[in-house]
């Protein structure tokens, strides 16, 4: 889960996310306007820190093969996984195809773990305990998670009363668009266009 924010323990600026949830496009036709719920997996995301931006941003969390392997197998028996899927709330009809799915994609995966406000590789991740992350703006500062944490939904989700703004990707990990309104009737997303360019735009 991810921290509400971060923050620098000597001058107290505060680093906020942009965005805090993404997901793998896995179709096989371009994206368009809109796309079914059954093409979009949940990306398994990670704090990090953006070297070339200067900002925090969600990075890819990329496993080794082992654990693809691993939560394949866990499923086909009906043992709960955690990675790269949460099979908590889930039927085995639904674990097993995407716990499948996600081995093919590891499986296939060439490029490094990208950081997604540029797609870059040049990041720090922000979850470990060491190093400690010092604040360049900053004397004697270090770059902290703040105390609170954002909940579970308690609506119907997000897309359904304002937009979800969830990025999604291609297998490698490149930035096609955002999902925007949910059509939970015809389980299909809005997507609008979006490319890596977008932090240099503001």
């Amino acid at each position: 889960m991810l921290p509400r924010s971060y923050s620098c323990t000597g001058c107290k600026e505060e680093f906020n996310f942009k965005f805090r949830e993404a997901c793998y496009y896995f179709g096989g036709d371009s994206l368009g306007g809109s796309v079914r719920d059954a093409d979009l997996f949940n990306m398994p995301v990670r704090p990090a820190w953006c070297k070339d931006c200067g900002g925090i941003c969600i990075a890819e969390d990329i496993a080794p093969l082992r654990a693809f392997e691993a939560a394949y197998g866990a499923a086909r028996t009906g043992k709960p996984i955690e990675y790269p899927i949460a099979s908590e709330c889930m039927t085995p009809d639904t674990v097993i195809p995407e716990a499948e799915a996600f081995l093919r994609w590891r499986m296939q995966r060439r490029r490094s773990a990208r950081i997604l406000c540029c797609g870059g590789v040049n990041f720090q991740f922000l979850d470990v305990a060491q190093p400690l992350f010092r604040h360049v703006e900053c004397d004697f500062g270090v770059i902290e998670p703040s105390a609170s944490h954002i909940g579970p939904y308690n609506s119907p989700g997000p897309g359904e009363y304002s937009p979800a703004d969830i990025l999604v990707c291609d297998g490698e990990g490149e930035l096609l668009g955002l999902l925007t309104w949910r059509q939970r009737d015809q389980r299909t997303w809005s997507v609008a266009p979006m490319q890596y360019a977008w932090i240099d735009e503001e």
